[in-house]
């Protein structure tokens, strides 16, 4: 390969160089009639060697610029990326910070969907490089991706998978050589992630890539999640939810307690939201969440439960849930990820009431995070249909207790503080007791020993209390349960 710059009477201008981006062979034919004549002839001897030291000694640049063009602008054949990568590799050596022009032609090139050989050379290539010189890693990443066309169904076309296969495989390669690009691929991973009102296929495409990294870097799981879930809440508290439901048939009553956060659009002078699309992207990215969570905790030929696994993504997503999704405001539909998981199995969401009533019961915590905590025990224990009755009663009589010890304080004091804010956990936790007894008084009324037992909770005198909780709760959600008390007051009466 070899560059040969004659003048006829004229300088070399950067137009004639860079009318056309054909293949390097026409670039020649056409560059040969004109006065400047620039040659680029395959194959050669250690000529780009010679031009880029050169350059390094001398500083002069026209030789060099000559080559990053044509190797940037021409339509490169496969001979032609080989020969071009075989001379690049063999001065490997010499490609340092100084030549990083020449460095980003190469990583411009257009790889992913050549031949086997060129991708093989190509990938060994660009590990030599980062091997060599692991300045260059943060480059490298960030340029290795392509844009591709929609995705029918949510699943690439033959040639996108395969596409998606040589990235993945030259990712691994550089993760397994060079440690430091793990880092390096956390940060760029967060840095190229899609704004939330980008269109749905790029957030597929982007979150179908770095879950796809999990397969063969799965120490970054934990990193992963907390990247990609960090994202989706901003997502959720940009979806319309009013308008969501307005396509949803659902026989269930839904009580205000289950609208607690209210996401109404935000208009700035800087965006304007497609609010519905936010909306699907949101639904297509939970949906590929989900199906991520079904496959990580089955087995794939049998469908029986990993128990391992499942409890490996349960503390995962924990952690993920408590320092991301628990304290954001205004989300509906991204913690339905950790119900998904507890379906799993009972012991599973037995851990996450567990881990929720410990907040609420901690005085060391936020009392918005324990409002939040006992909500979400709420919903849980309300509408999953796997919760187990003794889970239930388990949950309605840990609430109770704290009830009564809490009024019990209050009634010791001589002075009651009537400001609702200093009592808001407390409020919250007796919303959440009739929520629960409103939603599943069925599971009750049907056997005398469970009558019995919503009878030892004592729900008289949480509500005749003086902190008075019916008069704090959502409207709807204290007819409902005075409706409910008085249908099992009368059942009381006639056992």
């Amino acid at each position: 390969m070899s560059v040969t710059t004659r003048k006829s009477g004229g300088s070399v201008t950067p137009s004639s160089i860079l009318k056309k981006s054909r293949s390097i062979k026409s670039r020649l034919s056409e560059v040969s009639q004109t006065p400047v004549k620039v040659r680029f002839v395959l194959p050669h001897s250690q000529k780009v060697q010679i031009i880029l030291q050169e350059y390094m000694k001398t500083n002069v640049s026209k030789d060099y610029e000559n080559l990053v063009c044509l190797i940037r602008d021409a339509e490169l054949t496969d001979e032609d990326i080989c020969s071009l990568l075989k001379e690049s590799t063999e001065c490997i050596s010499i490609l340092n910070q100084n030549l990083r022009l020449f460095v980003d032609a190469l990583l411009s090139i257009d790889w992913i969907d050549k031949n086997n050989r060129v991708v093989a050379r190509y990938q060994s290539f660009i590990v030599n490089l980062v091997s060599a010189h692991n300045y260059h890693a943060k480059v490298v990443i960030e340029k290795i991706g392509p844009t591709d066309a929609e995705w029918l169904d949510g699943n690439p076309s033959e040639t996108d998978y395969l596409k998606c296969v040589n990235i993945h495989t030259l990712l691994n390669m550089l993760l397994a050589v060079v440690p430091m690009c793990k880092e390096i691929l956390l940060t760029s991973v967060r840095n190229q992630f899609p704004y939330y009102n980008k269109s749905t296929h790029i957030h597929e495409y982007y979150l179908h890539n770095i879950l796809w990294i999990l397969d063969y870097q799965p120490s970054l799981r934990q990193d992963i999640f907390f990247l990609i879930f960090s994202k989706l809440v901003i997502l959720d508290v940009n979806a319309p939810k009013e308008e969501i439901e307005k396509f949803i048939n659902d026989d269930e009553e839904i009580f205000p307690m289950d609208d607690t956060k209210s996401t109404k659009t935000c208009t700035t002078s800087f965006t304007v939201v497609n609010r519905h699309a936010v909306a699907h992207t949101l639904d297509v990215c939970l949906d590929k969440m989900f199906n991520h969570f079904v496959s990580e905790c089955h087995d794939k030929e049998t469908g029986d439960l990993n128990w391992e696994n499942t409890k490996r993504l349960y503390h995962h997503m924990l952690t993920v849930f408590d320092k991301v999704i628990l304290p954001t405001y205004g989300t509906h539909h991204v913690q339905y990820v950790m119900f998904l998981i507890c379906c799993f199995k009972t012991t599973v969401t037995e851990a996450f009431l567990n881990f929720l009533w410990a907040k609420v019961c901690n005085p060391n915590i936020a009392p918005v995070l324990r409002q939040s905590s006992v909500n979400y025990i709420a919903s849980h224990v309300a509408r999953a249909n796997y919760v187990p009755l003794s889970m239930l009663k388990g949950t309605l009589q840990q609430m109770a207790e704290w009830i009564h010890s809490y009024i019990a304080n209050q009634d010791g004091l001589e002075c009651v503080n009537s400001d609702v804010r200093v009592h808001s956990v407390f409020y919250s936790v007796c919303q959440a007791l009739f929520y629960i007894v409103s939603f599943r008084h069925k599971d009750f009324i049907g056997s005398k020993k469970n009558i019995n037992f919503l009878e030892s909770l004592n729900m008289a005198k949480m509500v005749t209390c003086r902190l008075n909780p019916l008069r704090v709760c959502q409207p709807t959600v204290v007819q409902k349960f005075a409706a409910i008390t008085e249908n099992i007051s009368w059942l009381i009466v006639i056992q």
